[in-house]
């Protein structure tokens, strides 16, 4: 390989490491950002395409740690958090693991977190600049 090819190519290399953590710290920005009360319904959706699962699910977990619901769009402050890790059915003879339940204030936002975080891009932060930006959709209350 000549010197000016191996030069090019650490140049390339040097170039997508700075794009790839810029990428992630980017995607930390953003969870800093949803562990916030309040966020506007536009600008989270706009987030949305710049976090992998991973991070959001760290918005969830983070924003349970501070006592608030789970769900970025909801503000309701967390009150008796269910000590238990499991809630028994007697009308449908189950036994439900509520470990991820109780991170939520209701039920919907628990099904809106789950719907959010189904459509939330999987692949690698750093190549999404190559795709098509996703369309998210937020689950509807009636449902």
């Amino acid at each position: 390989m000549t010197t000016e090819k191996g030069e090019q190519l650490r140049q390339q290399l040097i170039a997508a490491v700075v794009k790839k953590r810029a990428a992630i710290a980017r995607a930390h920005e953003i969870v800093v950002r949803l562990l916030e009360p309040g966020i506007p319904e536009p600008e989270f959706l706009s987030l949305l395409c710049e976090i992998g699962p991973p991070n959001y699910s760290d918005i969830v977990d983070e924003r349970e740690i501070n006592k608030l619901c789970g769900y970025p769009l909801c503000s309701t402050v967390l009150e008796n958090v269910p000590k238990q890790k499991y809630s028994i059915s007697a009308a449908k003879n189950k036994v439900y693991d509520i470990t991820e339940r109780k991170k939520f204030c209701s039920g919907y936002c628990f099904k809106a977190s789950e719907y959010i975080k189904s459509q939330v891009p999987t692949s690698p932060l750093w190549l999404r600049d190559r795709e098509t930006r996703p369309s998210f959709q937020l689950l509807s209350r009636n449902t």
